[in-house]
């Protein structure tokens, strides 16, 4: 999933299954229009301030913003997951504000409501583990996307001659 290539629902792009940012654990469809309607009318995000100042995330809710973190969707934007994950509070509470002052009738001087407010500082902890990233996109997905977490084990799984199952269905063909 990503919030720059991905539609609320499940869709077809060159060819290839786009994974719905709808079809997350705890995450539905209308919350992700939101998104998918600020990219639509601003294009591409540019960073993790820039979601925050364009959609409403009070609006999307923390627990689809906290799966969208955990899935990954803000890789393209910031890939160290743990530190989205610990920003989402930050960029919430930015957004309400934003949004307010937006949508109060006091515009700023030169029309820039919501542009004037300054950005949150971010925490910049370390990312997650690879096995703590995996343990997260399944909880976000359901299953493992980007690994498993048995790749870290391959080469000692190798050297006592387990074989995957596309090894294993390769030679049951052959001995046919």
């Amino acid at each position: 999933p990503c919030i720059n290539r991905c539609e609320a629902l499940f869709s077809v792009k060159d060819g290839k299954i786009a994974y719905a940012l709808g079809g997350l654990k705890n995450v539905g469809a209308e919350a992700m229009r939101l998104i998918t309607d600020a990219r639509a009318e601003g294009g591409p995000f540019k960073d993790l301030i820039d979601v925050a100042r364009r959609v409403d995330l009070k609006r999307v809710g923390k627990r689809p913003m906290e799966m969208l973190a955990r899935s990954g969707a803000f890789d393209q934007l910031d890939s160290n997951r743990k530190k989205v994950f610990d920003s989402l509070d930050a960029m919430v509470g930015y957004s309400a504000a934003t949004h307010e002052e937006m949508n109060s009738s006091q515009g700023g001087l030169f029309g820039d409501a919501g542009e004037g407010l300054p950005a949150p500082r971010l925490p910049m902890p370390d990312d997650w583990l690879a096995i703590e990233r995996l343990t997260e996109e399944h909880k976000a997905i359901g299953f493992y996307l980007s690994g498993h977490p048995l790749d870290d084990y391959m080469g000692a799984l190798k050297r006592k001659n387990v074989l995957t199952l596309k090894e294993l269905e390769q030679k049951a063909q052959g001995s046919k």
